[in-house]
């Protein structure tokens, strides 16, 4: 269940022109990945991406795993 303050801030994600023209570039970018990529697009691509999502990734641990088989 989402919150009110939650709700609240879909509802202004939902009314950004911004937001809206990222996600196109997003999807426009997504089609194009199935055919070969400069590195151009692949920078417009990956900072569209970073905007729509501005928190930092966690860092994680490495799992050091002593017996490993492929």
């Amino acid at each position: 269940m989402l919150t009110e303050d939650e709700k609240r801030e879909l509802r202004e994600m939902a009314g950004s022109a911004s937001l809206k023209e990222e996600f196109r570039a997003l999807r426009r970018n997504s089609r194009a990945i199935e055919g070969r990529l400069s590195v151009d697009q692949l920078i417009q691509w990956l900072s569209a991406m970073a905007r729509s999502c501005p928190v930092p990734a966690k860092p994680r641990t490495f799992a050091d795993y002593p017996n490993v088989k492929l």
